[in-house]
C-alpha cells in the first residue's frame, strides 16, 4: 500500500507546492504591481485571471486523483487485512493455505477445511472487488487530469474535461494508425499509456454472465473506446497488439495490463448489456453494440474465408488475413476471464473460430494436410489455437451459444441472418442467406482440437448448473439443453417408411456417428457434456414414456434423444464415471426419502423404484453401448490394417512372380496341370509364410444377464444398508415388493437397450440409440 500513498504525497506536493504557489504568482504579480494601470493592465488581469481559475481547476482535478489514490490504498489496504486475518486463523488451526487462497489439510478435517475455506473466499471476493474498484476510480480521475490539462489554455472550459474521453480517444487512435505505418516503439508506448484501465468489477462481470444489465459504465471510457477502434482501424489496433505482447512477453507486467485493458475495451463496447446510464423509463443509455466497431474489424471478424468471393484470393491475400486473425485472437484471449461479448460480436467471433477450423479440416481432407502455398510452416498449431481463442471467448455469451446451435433468435426465434457484417464485408465476402447452424456445428464438433475440445465445449456446458434455476438465463440454459439432441444426434423424417431416421452425412455416415467419433478425438466434449447429464437425472429418470403423476423435468427429454445424449456422454471414461457418481448420488438421495420419508416421495414409491431402476439401465446400457462402439471402431480399424498389409504384400508377390515366371528355368517350362499345382501351392505356402491371410478380429459383447445381476445386487445392498441405518417401509408394504419393481423394470429396460451383437450395434450407430430387439 505504500507504493499507492507514496505516489498520493508526491502528487499532493507538487500540486500544492509548485502548481498552485506558481499559477498564483502570476496572479500576484498583478495584485502587487503599483505603477502599472489602465485599460491594457485590466484586459491582462483579466486574461491572467482566466487561466488562473482554469489552471486551479486542473489542480482540482489532481486533488481528485489524490482523494481516489489514498481511498483506494485506504479501502485495499482494510480488505486485505481482513483476509490475512482469515488466512491466519486457518493456519492457526493447522491448516496450510496455497498462493491460490485453497486451504488444504488432513482428509480427516474435511468440515474444517470447508468452514476456513469459506470463510477465506467470503473475504477474498471482497478484496479482489476493492482492487478493481481502486483501479477504475484511480484511471477516471487520472483521464480527467489529462483532458482537464489538454482543455487548459484553449477555448473551452477546463470544467469539459469529463465529455473529452471521445477526443482523447480519436487522438490515440489516429496516433495507434501513424504508428502502425512506422512501428515507432516509443509511439506504441505513448499510446498503451493512455488507455482506460476501467476494468469491470466482478459482481458487474457476474451480472453480464447473467445476462443482466450493467448501466453503470463511465460515459467517457465508452466514448474514449469507441472512437479510438474507430480512428486506429484494423492496423492500428493489431499493430498495438502486437507490440504490447512483445513487452509482455518479456516480463513487463504493465504492458500486460495495458494488453488486458485494450482486449476488454474492444469487448464491453460491443455488449448490448452494458450502458452508461437509464433512462427514466428504465432503458439502457447508450448501450454497447457490435456495430461500435470500425469497419476495418467487423470484415477481420465477420468475413470468413469459406464467403470469400475471390478478391482476397486473387490477391494472394490469404495467408496476410489468416495471420491477421492469429493476432486478432491472440488480443482477445488477453481478456478478463469474465468479460463478456455482446450477442452479435460473440456470435461472429465463434463463427470465425468455426471458419479456421474448417480451413484446417478442409487442408486435412482435401490437400492431405497441406495448407496453401504462402502459409507458415508453423501456420497449422497456430490457426488451431487461434480458433480455439475464438471460440473460448464467443461461447461466453449464453445467448450467442443458443444461437449458434439453433440458428434461431434467443428472443424473438427468427432465423438469423448469415451476414452480421452490417455492411462492412463489402464486396470481398459475400455469405448468403440465413445462418445454418450445422455448417457450424460440423466444423467445431469434428475438428480434432489441441486442447481436446475444451474451449468449444463452452457452448453447452454451462447448461448443466443453471436448467434448475429461475428466470430468464433458466430459460435460456433450458431451451439450448433440448435444443442439444437436434445438434448431436439429428434425425429426419424417412421419405420411404416415413419414420424417423437420423440424418445422413454427405460421406454415408450418420451424423450420430460422426459426433460419437468426434466425442472420442476430443475427450472433453463427452467430459462436458456428461456434466451437463449429471445435472439433469431427472430428464433421463423421465425420459419417454411419462404418466400423469411423474414429476416434470427442467428439460423434458424423449427416449431416443436421452439414449443418444448419454451414448455420446460415455465416450470417455471421465465421463461414464461422472454419470455412474451423479446416479449413485441421485438414487441414494432417492431411496433416502422412499426409507425416510415415504410419504414425501411419490404417491406411488413402488413407481417411483421402477423410474430409478429405468435411469440405471439407461446409464448402464449407455456406457456398455460406448465401450462397446469404441471396441468396435478399434476391432475394425485393426482389421483393416491388418488386411491392407496383406493385400499390399500380396500384390508385391503377384508382380514379382510375373517377372520370375518369364526367367527361362533349367529342363523346361512347367506344363499344364503340373505348372499349376507346382506353382500354385508354392507360391500359396511361400505367401503365407511372408505374410498369412489376417484372421478377422471379433467384438466381445458384454453379458445383459451379468449386467442385470450386478444392477440387482446393488441395488438390494443401497436399500437394506438405508433400512438398517433408521429407515423404514411402509406398513402395507415389503422390502421383496421393492426389489421385484426394480429388477423387473432393470431387466425390461437393458434387454430393450443393451446393443448384445454387430447387428445391434450398427443399428445403435446409424438407425438410432435404441438396439433393435
Amino acid at each position: 500500500m505504500s507504493a499507492l500513498t507514496d505516489l498520493a504525497k508526491a502528487f499532493s506536493t507538487d500540486n500544492d507546492d509548485t502548481f498552485f504557489t506558481q499559477i498564483d504568482g502570476a496572479k500576484k504579480f498583478f495584485t502587487d504591481a503599483t505603477s502599472w494601470r489602465g485599460a491594457s493592465h485590466d484586459a491582462a488581469y483579466n486574461r491572467v485571471a482566466e487561466d488562473h481559475d482554469q489552471a486551479r481547476k486542473v489542480g482540482n482535478y489532481v486533488d481528485d486523483l489524490v482523494t481516489a489514490i489514498n481511498q483506494a490504498a485506504s479501502d485495499i489496504d482494510s480488505h486485505r487485512t481482513v483476509l490475512l486475518g482469515k488466512v491466519a486463523d486457518a493456519e492457526a488451526a493447522g491448516l496450510t493455505v496455497h498462493d491460490n487462497w485453497t486451504v488444504h489439510g488432513p482428509d480427516a478435517d474435511t468440515d474444517l477445511i470447508h468452514t476456513h475455506q469459506a470463510a477465506i473466499d467470503g473475504a477474498y471476493h471482497p478484496f479482489t472487488d476493492a482492487v478493481s474498484t481502486a483501479a477504475t476510480k484511480i484511471s477516471e480521475a487520472a483521464e480527467l487530469v489529462r483532458a482537464a490539462g489538454d482543455l487548459f489554455g484553449s477555448d473551452l472550459d477546463v470544467k469539459d474535461a469529463p465529455a473529452q474521453g471521445g477526443r482523447l480517444g480519436a487522438e490515440d487512435g489516429a496516433a495507434a494508425a501513424a504508428a502502425a505505418k512506422s512501428n515507432d516503439p516509443a509511439a506504441w508506448a505513448q499510446v498503451a499509456s493512455h488507455l482506460p484501465a476501467n476494468g469491470l468489477t466482478p459482481d458487474q462481470m457476474q451480472a453480464l454472465e447473467q445476462g443482466k444489465d450493467v448501466p453503470t459504465l463511465p460515459a467517457e471510457v465508452q466514448d474514449y473506446y469507441r472512437e479510438f477502434f474507430n480512428n486506429a482501424g484494423k492496423d492500428g489496433v493489431l499493430g498495438l497488439n502486437q507490440y504490447l505482447d512483445g513487452q509482455a512477453q518479456g516480463g513487463n507486467t504493465m504492458a500486460a495490463s495495458q494488453q488486458r485493458a485494450l482486449a476488454d475495451g474492444m469487448v464491453v463496447l460491443t455488449n448490448e448489456h452494458v450502458g452508461t446510464g437509464r433512462t427514466p423509463d428504465g432503458k439502457l443509455v447508450s448501450p454497447g453494440s457490435y456495430t461500435n466497431l470500425p469497419p476495418s474489424m467487423r470484415q477481420l471478424i465477420s468475413g470468413r474465408w469459406e464467403d470469400d468471393t475471390g478478391v482476397i484470393k486473387s490477391d494472394n491475400g490469404v495467408p496476410q488475413r489468416m495471420q491477421q486473425r492469429e493476432q486478432l485472437a491472440n488480443l482477445l484471449s488477453k481478456t478478463d476471464p469474465g468479460v463478456v461479448g455482446g450477442k452479435t460480436f460473440s456470435m461472429e467471433v465463434a463463427r470465425q473460430g468455426a471458419s479456421l477450423a474448417h480451413y484446417l479440416n478442409d487442408a486435412d481432407t482435401v490437400n492431405h494436410g497441406n495448407l496453401p502455398p504462402g502459409m507458415p510452416a508453423d501456420a497449422k498449431p497456430k490457426l488451431d489455437t487461434a480458433a480455439s481463442q475464438l471460440l473460448g471467448l464467443g461461447t461466453r455469451n449464453h445467448e450467442a451459444d443458443y444461437q449458434l446451435l439453433t440458428g434461431k433468435d434467443s428472443q424473438t426465434g427468427a432465423p438469423i441472418p448469415s451476414d452480421l457484417s452490417f455492411g462492412a464485408n463489402g464486396d470481398q465476402y459475400h455469405p448468403t442467406g440465413n445462418y445454418d447452424p450445422s455448417k457450424f456445428t460440423s466444423s467445431v464438433f469434428e475438428h480434432q482440437w489441441g486442447d481436446k475440445g475444451k474451449a468449444a465445449s463452452g457452448l453447452f456446458e454451462w447448461t448443466g448448473s443453471e436448467t434448475h434455476d429461475p428466470g430468464a438465463e433458466g430459460d435460456l440454459a433450458r431451451k439450448t439443453m433440448a435444443a442439444l439432441p437436434s445438434v448431436l444426434a439429428p434425425t429426419h423424417t424417412d421419405d420411404l417408411t416415413h419414420r424417423e431416421a437420423l440424418v445422413t452425412a454427405p460421406d454415408g455416415k450418420t451424423v450420430f456417428q460422426h459426433m460419437a467419433d468426434s466425442f472420442n478425438k476430443n475427450p472433453e466434449f463427452a467430459n462436458s457434456l456428461a456434466r451437463v447429464s449429471a445435472g439433469n437425472l431427472d430428464a433421463f429418470a423421465y425420459a419417454g414414456d411419462k404418466v400423469a403423476a411423474d414429476p416434470h423435468p427442467a428439460v423434458p427429454l424423449e427416449l431416443r434423444d436421452s439414449q443418444r445424449l448419454l451414448m455420446l456422454a460415455s465416450q470417455t471414461d471421465q465421463g461414464r464415471q461422472t454419470l455412474d457418481l451423479a446416479r449413485q448420488q441421485y438414487e441414494t438421495a432417492a431411496l433416502y426419502q422412499v426409507t425416510h420419508n415415504p410419504g414425501g416421495v411419490a404417491p406411488d414409491p413402488e413407481s417411483f423404484l421402477k423410474r430409478l431402476a429405468g435411469l440405471d439401465a439407461h446409464i448402464d446400457a449407455a456406457t456398455n453401448n460406448a465401450v462397446s462402439y469404441q471396441a468396435g471402431n478399434q476391432v475394425a480399424q485393426h482389421n483393416a490394417q491388418a488386411m491392407q498389409s496383406y493385400t499390399t504384400t500380396k500384390d508385391i508377390a503377384d508382380s514379382t512372380k510375373k517377372l520370375v515366371d518369364a526367367i527361362p528355368i533349367p529342363g523346361g517350362p512347367f506344363v499344364g496341370a503340373v505348372k499349376n499345382i507346382g506353382e500354385d501351392h508354392a507360391y500359396q505356402a511361400l505367401l503365407n509364410e511372408i505374410d498369412p491371410q489376417p484372421k478377422p478380429g471379433k467384438l466381445q459383447f458384454p453379458d445383459v444377464g451379468d449386467m442385470q445381476n450386478n444392477a440387482h445386487n446393488n441395488f438390494e445392498n443401497r436399500l437394506d444398508s438405508l433400512l438398517q441405518n433408521g429407515g423404514q417401509l411402509p406398513p402395507e408394504t415389503k422390502r421383496s415388493d421393492y426389489v421385484s419393481a426394480y429388477e423387473y423394470e432393470y431387466n425390461a429396460r437393458t434387454s430393450a437397450q443393451l446393443a448384445r451383437n454387430s447387428s445391434d450395434l450398427e443399428q445403435l450407430a446409424t438407425g438410432g440409440a435404441q438396439a433393435p430387439k
